[in-house]
Formats: C-alpha cells, structure tokens, sequence
C-alpha cells in the first residue's frame, strides 16, 4: 500500500467518524411528555425508532419510572406514569460505511457495502436531569457515562462536578464537550475521572466521545461511543 493511498484512507476514516460523532442522541421534556431526539441540531432529525434499545426513568428517590414508548414515524416518544427525574438512552445509529468513490457514508456494515473502504459503528447514551436531587448523582449503568455529582440544582455562573465512567470505572483524562459540536469549551477530567464544568443559563448539553479500533470485526473498524448529560440552568 502506497504512502498516499494510506493517507487517503485515513481522510475517509476520519470524515466518516466525524459525521457519526457530530450527531448525538438525547432526551427532551416537549408536550406533556418525552421525546427522544437525534441529530446536530436543536429540533433532531427522522430516525428509525428500533435505533432507540433502551429508554429508563426514575424518580427522585431513585425508584424506576414506568415509561410507555411510543414509536413513530419520526422517532420516539414516551409518556410517564409519574414526573421522572432522571431520564436515559441507549441509542445505536448502527454501522456506517463509506465507499472510495467519497460518495455519502451508508448505514449498513462495511461487509454489506461493495467496495468499502472504512466503516464505523456509532453509539450513543444520553441522559436528561429533569430534578435534581441525590438519586441524579448515581450512575445509571450506562457503559459511557457522565454522572452529575451535586444534588442540588445547578447555578449561572458556578460549576456543576461529574464523575466520567467507562465501564463502570472513571475515566482518566475524559474531555468534555458542551454543545455546538465542538465549538465551546472544553474541560479534562482529573485522574479519577472528576471535572468541574462551568453552568450557563438555560439548557445546556455536555458530551465525551471515545473512539476504539474493532479487531478481526468484518462489519466496521472502528467503534465509536458517545455519552451526554443534559440539564437547565435559572
């Protein structure tokens, strides 16, 4: 394989990890009940609703929230029996694969794709703090988490503490994210996995991104992991 042949592979590598990775995965009070958007923008995009695996509540005491789920033709809904707390998603976007023809990335696997050249597999976990109170400072059991590490409710201008989890275990060096993709401030946590992240007002959305390289997996190269916590600041 010739030098720029690899550095051509590694630009398409890179721009179909970007896409993926530009689009999140989160939960939105709207209308008397939830909705679980996907997408780069504010309003989401349409998505297959069996994408969503998972959806969780639970209320301030940390007892579990029965949701009723909704699939629709633009995407899930929920409603709850009682105010949830705590909200979470575990949604997989599934396998994207890009061709050398630098066409539009496809959701199939690499294997199914003729001609490809890279392939990523994109996953998501997001989680909503609708109440705060200690049972939001537990971690949920998502495998990539942000874990809020206050009871009370976040104030303009201070800083909120979250814990960052892989596999259950604090995630050293962790870079947080908040919103515009990118385009804000970026926070590393500590050696345990701790950071302080400064509190703006209104809603806001922090993210952390993991990417690993997939083994003697024929459906893609890389696996990409990303996690958010959303709250609202007064």
């Amino acid at each position: 394989m010739t030098r720029l042949f690899s550095c051509f592979l590694a630009a398409v590598l890179l721009t179909a990890l970007t896409a993926a990775q530009a689009h999140d995965a989160w939960i939105e009070a709207r209308d008397g009940g939830y909705v679980v958007l996907f997408g780069h923008t504010a309003t989401g995009e349409p998505y297959v609703p069996s994408k969503v695996l998972q959806l969780k509540a639970i209320d301030a005491k940390g007892a579990p929230v029965e949701l009723r789920r909704h699939d629709e033709a633009q995407g899930v809904r929920a409603t709850a029996a009682k105010p949830p707390a705590l909200i979470t998603v575990h949604f997989d976007n599934g396998y994207w694969s890009k061709t050398a023809d630098n066409q539009p990335a496809r959701n199939l696997p690499k294997n199914e794709v003729p001609g490809a050249v890279s392939a990523v597999h994109a996953v998501k976990y997001g989680k909503t703090v609708l109440a705060w109170s200690t049972a939001v400072t537990q971690p949920q059991g998502q495998y990539l988490e942000l874990v809020p590490q206050s009871a009370e409710a976040p104030k303009v201008g201070q800083t909120l503490p979250v814990l960052v989890l892989q596999d259950k275990k604090p995630l050293a060096g962790a870079k947080l994210v908040r919103g515009d993709h990118g385009k804000g401030p970026v926070i590393e946590a500590d050696a345990q996995g701790r950071a302080l992240v400064p509190v703006v007002a209104g809603a806001q959305t922090w993210s952390v991104s993991r990417r690993f390289p997939l083994v003697n997996d024929a459906r893609a190269d890389t696996e990409s992991l990303a996690a958010n916590l959303v709250f609202t600041a007064r």
